[in-house]
């Protein structure tokens, strides 16, 4: 088994939801959700064998939005309804799934 993973992908670009290009939208969640998804997915029989545990490191922006920022907010609302919703369903096989929000690093 496997006893620990963290999904920690994490990019993003700036832009008002008007001028962002569906591109920039679809590039922010291959990285950010779909990768967290598919990495998860893979590693996932392992870490129920060993009963382990998966973090998975979104932003506080996955909670709450900020201006010119909705590429990356959305694609940590995704990570944040995965975790939760995989929280529940691993919940009867032991395997802890822990949510990490950090706030603004840039602003800090």
């Amino acid at each position: 088994g496997l006893w620990g993973l963290v999904n920690n992908a994490g990019v993003s670009t700036f832009g008002d939801v008007e001028f962002a290009s569906l591109d920039n939208y679809k590039n922010v969640a291959e990285i950010n959700l779909w990768g967290t998804v598919r990495v998860t997915k893979a590693f996932l029989p392992l870490i129920r064998r060993a009963k382990g545990r998966v973090v998975n490191i979104t932003s506080m922006l996955g909670r709450m939005v900020s201006p010119s920022r909705s590429c990356y907010c959305i694609s940590k609302f995704g990570v944040a309804a995965f975790s939760d919703c995989l929280r529940q369903e691993m919940y009867r096989w032991g395997v802890r799934v822990i949510l990490i929000e950090p706030s603004n690093f840039v602003a800090a």
